[in-house]
């Protein structure tokens, strides 16, 4: 049966780990928002970058130094989301220096764990937070290079089947 009690214990949170998980909560929601428009942004650069590549007839490698690049810019940008978890963590003074919590900011993004190092004990409710956003990150992630290498296979082929063309018969 439901227990008005139990849940009543669960909630009763004082008003700073209200204020922790609100906070945790509109930041998850920023840097996902955030996420995906980099990814935006990266997925459109990377499609021009294929399209220019197969219109070109380059060598098909030419095609894997983009899938590379694309590879490190969804890198860059994990990196990006994590330095802005350190950058508030350090302004909120949650974690005295800004390795330290560059460092905590990039364990616990990436689902890793809190290594040797915690949140004050009122604002512990931030912890998992910070996790759930790199999760979302993380998928929106997953899916968009799923389709950017369907376009690099199919690249890759194109230009395969372009330079068997290419070459003369023996």
């Amino acid at each position: 049966m439901f227990n008005i009690e139990l849940l009543s214990t669960l909630f009763a949170l004082d008003a700073q780990r209200y204020e922790a998980f609100g906070l945790g909560c509109v930041l998850a929601v920023l840097i996902t928002l955030f996420h995906v428009t980099g990814l935006t942004e990266i997925v459109g650069w990377s499609e021009r970058k294929f399209d220019r590549v197969r219109s070109s007839g380059a060598h098909p490698f030419t095609a894997s130094l983009c899938f590379a690049a694309t590879i490190f810019f969804m890198l860059f940008l994990h990196i990006v989301d994590s330095c802005i978890w350190a950058l508030i963590l350090y302004g909120l003074k949650l974690i005295p220096g800004i390795h330290d919590a560059l460092y905590f900011a990039a364990n616990t993004y990436t689902s890793l764990g809190y290594g040797d190092m915690i949140l004050p004990n009122d604002w512990r409710e931030l912890s998992p937070l910070m996790a759930i956003s790199g999760l979302f990150t993380f998928a929106c992630t997953t899916s968009q290079l799923f389709d950017v290498m369907g376009k690099h296979r199919s690249v890759v082929a194109a230009l395969t089947r372009h330079s068997r063309k290419q070459q003369p018969v023996a």
